[in-house]
């Protein structure tokens, strides 16, 4: 038996039932809950794992017992569970649906950090409409090029640090690409930083054509 497996056996086992990990195991089920800690602070209560921010919690029904522990456990572990709609779930099923819930806590995260940054902004400029900008994080998602490169501005000027990939560049139309194209470069290589990497794909793709013409996208 592993390192992690005997760790795992020495919390469990005297929660279960079942005399052996492996019969322990399947008395134990994902109860779609999940926790953000909001810091690295966390421990899975199965294997010991540390420096844990989500936890997901698993339930024994016959004892009542429950533990929180990392998303990893539950899919090495091939715990099971059920969906929003009770349908019970395999292993693989049950894997798929913590790493939604996870991306979801990732996301929201990410999202709960671009606010508060705005929030801090709007305390120190006042003419800074902080709660326009919030309502659009929620109502659109992702912000045009021209709004990331003044905000980046404004928070560095203002002293407002932020996370540059936290922030979502929206860049489906042609009038996006514009707003790149006609940047100082100050201003282009601020959004840049908070581009995903297929979307600099995009960008250095659309410069290398330009440049196999003889011209300058830029």
């Amino acid at each position: 038996m592993s390192g992690w497996a005997e760790r795992a056996a020495a919390t469990l086992l005297p929660l279960s039932r079942a005399i052996t990990l492996g019969a322990a195991l399947r008395e134990w089920a994902y109860t779609g809950r999940f926790f953000d800690l909001e810091a690295r602070d966390g421990t899975c209560e199965l294997c010991g794992q540390q420096d844990l921010r989500y936890h997901f919690e698993i339930e024994n029904p016959g004892t009542t017992s429950i533990l929180l522990v990392g998303s990893e456990c539950i899919k090495r572990f091939e715990i099971t569970g059920v969906d929003e709609q009770g349908q019970h779930l395999d292993a693989d099923g049950t894997g798929k649906l913590v790493d939604l819930h996870r991306r979801g806590l990732v996301e929201d995260a990410r999202k709960q950090r671009v606010m508060t940054a705005l929030l801090k902004l709007g305390q120190k400029v006042p003419n800074f409409d902080a709660w326009n900008f919030i309502d659009f994080v929620d109502d659109k998602g992702a912000f045009t090029p021209s709004q990331v490169a003044m905000i980046f501005w404004r928070m560095g000027s203002a002293g407002v640090e932020y996370r540059p990939t936290d922030w979502k560049v929206r860049m489906r139309r042609d009038s996006d690409l514009r707003q790149l194209r006609t940047m100082k470069p100050a201003a282009f290589k601020r959004v840049v930083a908070a581009l995903t990497p297929a979307q600099q794909s995009r960008v250095a793709e659309i410069e290398a054509n330009f440049a196999e013409n003889g011209q300058s996208w830029r």
